[in-house]
């Protein structure tokens, strides 16, 4: 096992994957570490659903393509012109940016609710943290065993499409993210942050 350290470091979301299966084993250390993240009142009110059918991780993929152009084109405060676009467009389905032999939708699951009804604000955002300590934890261990990832939240843009795919019909299910996991096919490129540890920090003695 790489030291936890090197392994935070060295992570790098990675876009363009080998698309050779990930075994059932690793698969099932991905999710259980995942789980093993801190949970807000002890609710675990996180789901996930696995997908590694080649025809759903297709209708996933042009889903994903769809939900990056609507943050290119109506969320960005900068948005690019019409030939970028569609340029930028091409150029992801060309080299397949994004399509992995695994993805996992990560859920809020709120059909247990462990707060009174005047705390669901707070309960919601907590559920919401911790299912994103779980997927950090997840991102961590596949990369410690190779496997590259990258955290996708453009679903969120659209998520009646992704359910309907997905088959998730209970509105106490809200989706927050889908992970594209996969053995790197090109060399991952490490950034460096724009905001150093004295922009981002204050420390009180």
């Amino acid at each position: 096992m790489r030291d936890l350290i090197d392994i935070i470091n060295s992570r790098c979301s990675i876009r363009h994957f080998e698309l050779k299966p990930i075994p059932n084993d690793i698969i099932d250390k991905i999710i259980k570490a995942g789980i093993r993240a801190p949970t807000a009142s002890a609710a675990e009110q996180w789901f996930f659903v696995v997908i590694e059918k080649e025809t759903v991780r297709k209708r996933l993929f042009d889903l994903i393509i769809k939900a990056h152009i609507i943050y290119a084109e109506k969320v960005l405060r900068r948005m690019a012109d019409e030939k970028k676009l569609a340029e930028w467009k091409e150029k992801i389905i060309r080299e397949k940016r994004y399509y992995a032999p695994l993805y996992i939708a990560a859920y809020v699951d709120l059909r247990e609710k462990v707060c009174k009804d005047e705390y669901s604000d707070f309960e919601y955002l907590w559920a919401v943290q911790s299912l994103s300590a779980a997927i950090e934890n997840m991102i961590l261990t596949a990369w410690s065993m190779g496997i590259g990832s990258v955290w996708l939240g453009v679903p969120m843009l659209m998520k009646d499409e992704f359910n309907e795919v997905l088959g998730i019909k209970d509105k106490n299910l809200d989706l927050m993210a889908i992970l594209a996991l996969g053995y790197p096919s090109k060399e991952p490129r490490i950034k460096g942050r724009k905001k150093d540890i004295n922009k981002v920090t204050v420390f009180i003695k």
